[in-house]
């Protein structure tokens, strides 16, 4: 290579490292292929991660009205709206009625099947098609005729029944002819996850059933699509505040167009937050063939470097010239990156987009492109900037001899201060753009305890094969002196393949535990039957039952019912902030129990348990992880809304809850 000497001035010194860096790579980027694969893999990672979840977001919110089903939603448990405050809703809009329950569907031979039970009114839907096979107008769909409801029904309760179109089931009291099958509803992804296939019929039809007694578990679904001339976010807010305002006590499950499926969006958020972590460790293992890359061609330059020192250059432009060549690479390497990530929601609209249940709408998304080339540069520099930093301050003397007589040194503090300032701003990205910023803590903290394992571990190594007895075998003695030799790969192979190894066996035991969990322990507690909505006068008839039929068995009873919490230590449940872990238990309604002793799978950690014989205010028991992301503390109030009525009550204990092996909540 022909160096020209040409003198470096500070004014125009990142001009000249930019020359020299490209001078440098005409000769190729030989030993530079695996820096670039590293990069471009990782970003690659998080930018795919990251494009396709914000196409799923931007999916969900530009159809959160079809979504939904309209512009608002009001949903009650285990009640109907009143007249009022259906007359209020009425007046803001078009007003669609549904319920959904989960019901048990009969065959004339004796075959069940458990189904999620949906039924509408004649509005439905308001937004968007219920696709059905064969296609027919959802009036004569669920009409009824010669003696029975119209039904439409997932395919799966055709086969699991053995049915077929024109066969007629009983749910309740009421017969039902099946006389369509529903392949998709524009509403579902708003729902509630399914236990069940779906079951769709008429509302006049539910009422015929006999199901709907007082506190049977369904859920009433007010749906409201305002004038399309005034349907916008906000006048669905506005709306949302009128009815909360109107009616205070109605205890509302409220959503609007903007947060159609909030319980999806969060799942998206954790799941997407996984992946991102999962790309980032993946970046992370390729740091260590970034740093590998880097010293090797450091180390191959030594003749150039020396060229450039005796020649005038200082450590620092030397320093620069190679910073500019990591930098241009990893630039390319992340553009690879970000064209392979970029590319990848289109990709799977493309192979998946009609079998896709959910609304990805493809497209380029400038902040989550620049948030992963900002992880690639971040990555490149926080792991080469150690070997760049190391050729400061050798002497050309040294760097001439250095391929029989190499000089270990630490970098200067400047360059470990920057290192470590890269570092920083790694760790700053990873954990304060995250979803769970306590789940990326506890990665960036395992992550930096695994580096600093494994370096402990190559250190070792080194030092046992320095004192271990020479072998006669000249082989074996050459392999053993190669381990600990000055400026041998040991650190960088345990690294490398230790980071590997850890991600792989952390990702296996996960699986083996979360099997392990499901298949093993799960099995051992659930009951063998499990029945629900069952009426206060007809459960001890119903325990007898159970008693006459399987007399060896064990049955567990616990009264329950729902309601959702209102207010807290006199604050507006809209108005709390709590934390991430516990906010769940404000968004929807909660299942609610009482009992006179302490229950089964639970541990009471503060405060005391009312006695059985108790009587006078309403007190509460919660869960101390929940209390606790609430701010709560003993004697503080909580208002729950149950049936429409809101029913204040002192926090009297905390406890401990075995959720596997308990049914309160």
């Amino acid at each position: 290579m022909t160096v020209v000497a040409e003198p470096v001035y500070r004014s125009r010194g990142s001009s000249l490292a930019l020359r020299y860096a490209m001078r440098e790579l005409r000769s190729g980027l030989r030993g530079f292929y695996v820096f670039i694969a590293c990069i471009a893999l990782g970003v690659m990672a998080i930018a795919g991660v990251g494009s396709v979840a914000a196409s799923l977001s931007e999916g969900l919110t530009r159809e959160g009205r079809t979504l939904l089903g309209g512009d608002a939603a009001f949903s009650l448990i285990q009640r109907e709206a009143k007249p009022e405050e259906v007359a209020f809703l009425r007046t803001r809009g078009q007003v669609s009625v549904a319920a959904a329950l989960r019901a048990m569907a009969r065959t004339g031979d004796g075959k069940l099947a458990l189904v999620e039970l949906k039924a509408v009114d004649s509005n439905y839907p308001m937004l968007g098609a219920l696709t059905l096979d064969p296609k027919m107008p959802v009036a004569d769909l669920l009409a009824e005729r010669d003696g029975a409801f119209g039904a439409a029904v997932d395919s799966t309760l055709l086969a699991r029944l053995d049915l077929k179109l024109g066969d007629r089931v009983t749910i309740g009291n009421a017969p039902y002819q099946i006389r369509s099958v529903v392949e998709a509803e524009p509403d579902k992804l708003a729902g509630n996850v399914g236990l069940g296939p779906r079951f769709l019929v008429s509302e006049t039809s539910l009422r015929a059933t006999g199901l709907l007694q007082p506190g049977s578990l369904v859920r009433w679904i007010y749906r409201v699509r305002l004038p399309d001339n005034a349907a916008n976010d906000r006048a669905a807010t506005q709306l949302v505040d009128d009815a909360r305002a109107t009616h205070p006590q109605a205890g509302w499950e409220v959503r609007s167009r903007g947060n159609a499926s909030p319980q999806l969006e969060r799942t998206i958020s954790r799941f997407t937050q996984f992946l991102t972590l999962v790309g980032l460790a993946a970046l992370l293992v390729g740091g260590v063939g970034v740093a590998n890359a880097v010293k090797s061609h450091i180390d191959r330059r030594r003749d150039v470097i020396a060229s450039f020192k005796a020649l005038g250059a200082t450590g620092r432009d030397v320093f620069t010239i190679y910073l500019t060549q990591v930098i241009l690479l990893a630039g390319v390497g992340s553009v690879i990156g970000l064209a392979a990530g970029a590319a990848l929601p289109f990709v799977i609209v493309g192979l998946f987009g009609k079998v896709l249940p959910l609304p990805v709408i493809p497209a380029l998304h400038p902040d989550e492109l620049a948030l992963s080339f900002i992880y690639g540069l971040l990555t490149a520099l926080a792991f080469g900037l150690w070997p760049l930093g190391r050729v400061h301050d050798v002497p050309v003397a040294a760097l001439f001899r250095d391929e029989v007589a190499p000089e270990w040194h630490r970098p200067r503090w400047s360059y470990l201060a920057l290192m470590a300032v890269v570092i920083a701003l790694l760790i700053a990205v990873a954990i304060g753009l995250a979803y769970d910023k306590r789940v990326a803590a506890v990665f960036v903290a395992s992550s930096a305890a695994v580096f600093a394992l494994l370096r402990g571990v190559a250190a070792g190594l080194m030092a046992l094969a320095r004192r271990l007895p020479r072998s006669r075998i000249t082989m074996l003695r050459l392999a053993i002196a190669n381990i600990y030799r000055p400026g041998a790969l040991t650190p960088s192979v345990v690294m490398s393949l230790g980071l590997g190894l850890a991600v792989l066996v952390t990702i296996t035991q996960i699986d083996g535990n979360l099997r392990r969990q499901f298949l093993a322990a799960l099995p051992d507690r659930a009951p063998s039957f499990y029945f629900i909505d069952i009426p206060t006068s007809e459960a001890d008839r119903f325990g007898e039952f159970l008693k006459a039929t399987a007399p060896q068995s064990t049955v567990e009873d616990v009264p329950m019912l729902r309601g959702r919490i209102v207010a807290a230590r006199g604050v507006k449940a809209d108005e709390l902030k709590p934390s991430q872990d516990s906010e769940w238990v404000l968004q929807s309604d909660r299942g609610l129990t009482y009992t006179g002793e302490v229950p089964k799978g639970s541990k009471v950690v503060e405060g005391k348990w009312w006695g059985a014989d108790y009587n006078g205010p309403p007190l509460v028991s919660m869960e101390k992880k929940i209390a606790d992301g609430l701010k709560l503390k003993i004697g503080d109030e909580i208002v729950v809304n149950v049936l429409g009525r809101d029913i204040p009550a002192k926090i009297a204990n905390f406890r401990n809850i075995d959720w596997q092996g308990s049914y309160v909540y």
